[in-house]
């Protein structure tokens, strides 16, 4: 799926497989590890990493008994109906999709079962983690991405940025500077919706406090765990 950004998904994958092949070999008594739950690991190190980048120190917790379903048992047929016509998560949008990108990404967010303070957290944290797909930077409101910082909502709400329709492309903005009129930032309407909307807003002014840095990582550790066990019942 376009999405996932298939090539690099594919060297990730390889490299995965490879430390789960090392890792099986080396237990005894039929120990073993998925590569669904070391899929897990790996994102729960990346965020620790990312975190104490920004000067924190994080331990997720994990929960393991995932299973891994052979390309035998997988029908292909009927998972394509899943494929997503949007992910505001990862400012992903095509044309495909029946809402705005605003409404698209509140509809996922509900599929995960996540309120407004965790989809706000989590968008946020995405962007700055440079997790968009494609590499782009639409709404990556840093200038040090895979810091999880709480940059994304402190450019947000800075009133010295001016944003406006971009000329370029079609459902972009431009956020310029107010005084040289350069241009910053380029957003998606799933980026500043969480400026304009009143409770999204309301929210992403705590992240972006002087004091709000430690809140905004801590409950970007909640609900990322909280989406990592969605599949445990």
């Amino acid at each position: 799926w376009a999405v996932n950004n298939p090539a690099e998904i594919k060297k990730t994958l390889a490299v995965l497989e490879g430390i789960q092949k090392e890792f099986n070999k080396a237990q005894k008594g039929g120990k073993k590890v998925s590569l669904a739950d070391l899929i897990i690991l790996s994102g729960n190190a990346a965020v620790e990493q990312a975190a104490k980048q920004a000067g924190t120190e994080l331990s997720l917790p994990f929960t393991p008994g995932r299973t891994d379903a052979s390309q035998a048992q997988t029908d292909v047929q009927s998972f394509a109906a899943l494929e997503p016509a949007a992910d505001g998560f990862r400012n992903y949008y095509s044309s495909s999709a029946r809402l705005s990108p605003a409404e698209m990404l509140v509809d996922r967010a509900n599929l995960l079962n996540l309120t407004a303070p965790e989809m706000t957290v989590l968008v946020g944290g995405l962007r700055v983690l440079d997790a968009n797909t494609g590499g782009a930077k639409h709404g990556v409101f840093t200038d040090r991405p895979g810091t999880l910082s709480n940059d994304f909502f402190v450019n947000l709400v800075d009133m010295s940025t001016k944003w406006s329709k971009s000329a370029q492309a079609e459902g972009l903005y431009e956020g310029a500077d107010r005084a040289s009129g350069k241009v910053k930032w380029t957003a998606t309407p799933a980026d500043l919706i969480f400026g304009s909307n009143s409770e999204l807003r309301a929210i992403s002014e705590v992240y972006a406090a002087n004091d709000g840095r430690e809140k905004f990582v801590q409950d970007f550790a909640k609900a990322w765990t909280k989406v990592m066990n969605l599949d445990r019942f």
